[in-house]
């Protein structure tokens, strides 16, 4: 009982620093397709290593980047997992700057046992965000200046039950079903801030979306020497058809903008709830680490999906075929219990490079991340806090485009009990 309370007081925590803090991101590239992912950093122990996941499997860790990593959980323990982020951006042309940030419950993991060769895993997390406000202004000589706004928030998370399968000692193979929902809404508007007697035009959209997807992983270890073993993992999810909910709304309006009071003059198109699916396209990651238990770990990993397979309600997007690469690793110095913090820390360092869905002028919209983080392991107990900062960049000036400068802050807490171990009493 006492952990379960526990398990309980820190969830209520968590939930209550995120609703007090949460914001909502702000980038202008997450007005196309889904939205700004999260399929990198997952968790703060990935995130702190570049995002690397697809070969890694620990027994104090659930890592959803491969279901078959499932298998390497501890066969007695109840593993819990949560953690919260924090975002620094700023937005970046050739003449302006602006700044915003944003502050998350980021995840709730948790695994278990179920036989001796089967391990399950659960947890919800965000799959995308949708977070924007842009204006563009147009000046017309010797008439009123037209201005095109566009705005937007939500977003889809996901829900998942994974299950890894130890097929021999040294193979394990895994299967996630998720199931992605939430919802978004966009407006665009053209007004004339110059003249009261132009009409405006309005455009609502909101998209409601919700479905099962599952994704698949498979590892192997290799035996290098006594203490040293290599990994390699492979990841696959095919495409699949999200059902979703659209509503449209296009209307003339006068007032608006600006704080001034809206008035809806005449609606131009109505159509609600338009059901349809959003196609989402095939992925495939390849991943590849080499570690010593409990001391050390280094690893590269690819990532690759197929986004011009993506459809919304039968209407291709512009969207290109994105890839990421990663390399990292961690480093745990040798220590007793009664060594220095600094020696019981676990350090983490990585660095990644995306290409995203996006292109503009022929040129796709880039990504990349320096990240670096620790492990703290608390002193008599299997709980462990694990720090994450991530220093990157996104997009370009070039072709009067935004660049976004970032800064990601990541913090996770684990808790690990024996909850399946049998008594013995004498």
């Amino acid at each position: 009982m006492k952990k379960i309370k526990t398990i309980i007081l820190l969830v209520i925590t968590v939930f209550s620093i995120s609703s007090f803090a949460q914001t909502g991101i702000n980038s202008p590239y997450s007005r196309y397709g889904l939205g700004q992912l999260y399929s990198e950093n997952l968790n703060t122990v990935s995130m702190s290593m570049g995002g690397l996941g697809i070969a890694i499997h620990n027994p104090t860790v659930l890592n959803p980047m491969n279901p078959a990593s499932y298998g390497s959980l501890d066969s007695a323990s109840f593993l819990f997992e949560v953690g919260v982020s924090a975002n620094l951006t700023t937005l970046k042309t050739t003449t302006l700057t602006e700044s915003g940030y944003d502050a998350t419950l980021s995840y709730i993991f948790a695994g278990f046992p179920i036989t001796n060769w089967w391990r399950s895993g659960i947890g919800i997390m965000p799959y995308s965000k949708i977070g924007y406000n842009v204006e563009v202004k147009i000046e017309v000589p010797e008439f009123s200046d037209v201005v095109h706004s566009f705005s937007g928030d939500g977003g889809l998370n996901k829900v998942f039950w994974g299950n890894g399968f130890n097929i021999t000692k040294n193979l394990r193979a895994g299967i996630d079903a998720t199931y992605l929902f939430g919802q978004s809404s966009r407006t665009s508007m053209i007004y004339y801030p110059d003249s009261v007697f132009i009409l405006g035009t309005k455009v609502e959209q909101s998209t409601r979306a919700g479905d099962f997807v599952l994704d698949y992983g498979i590892q192997y270890d290799f035996k290098l020497s006594e203490k040293t073993i290599a990994t390699i993992g492979l990841t696959y999810a095919n495409k699949f058809n999200v059902s979703s909910k659209t509503s449209y709304i296009s209307k003339t309006v006068s007032g608006g903008q600006n704080g001034s009071v809206e008035q809806v003059m005449d609606t131009i198109e109505y159509r609600p709830e338009v059901k349809g699916d959003i196609v989402l396209p095939a992925k495939f990651g390849l991943g590849f680490i080499v570690k010593q238990e409990d001391r050390w770990l280094i690893g590269a990993e690819m990532e690759w999906q197929k986004w011009d397979e993506f459809e919304v309600h039968d209407v291709k997007d512009s969207l290109v075929n994105s890839w990421r690469v990663a390399l990292g690793g961690e480093f745990t110095p040798k220590h007793t219990n009664i060594s220095s913090l600094f020696r019981r820390l676990t350090y983490r360092g990585g660095v990644r490079y995306n290409q995203s869905y996006l292109s503009f002028y022929g040129k796709p919209i880039t990504e990349f991340g320096i990240s670096f983080g620790f492990g703290v392991p608390l002193k008599n107990s299997k709980t462990g806090i694990d720090l994450g900062v991530e220093i990157g960049r996104r997009g370009t000036t070039d072709n009067n485009l935004i660049q976004e400068n970032f800064v990601n802050f990541s913090l996770g807490v684990s808790i690990q009990e024996n909850w399946f171990q049998k008594r013995k009493y004498r």
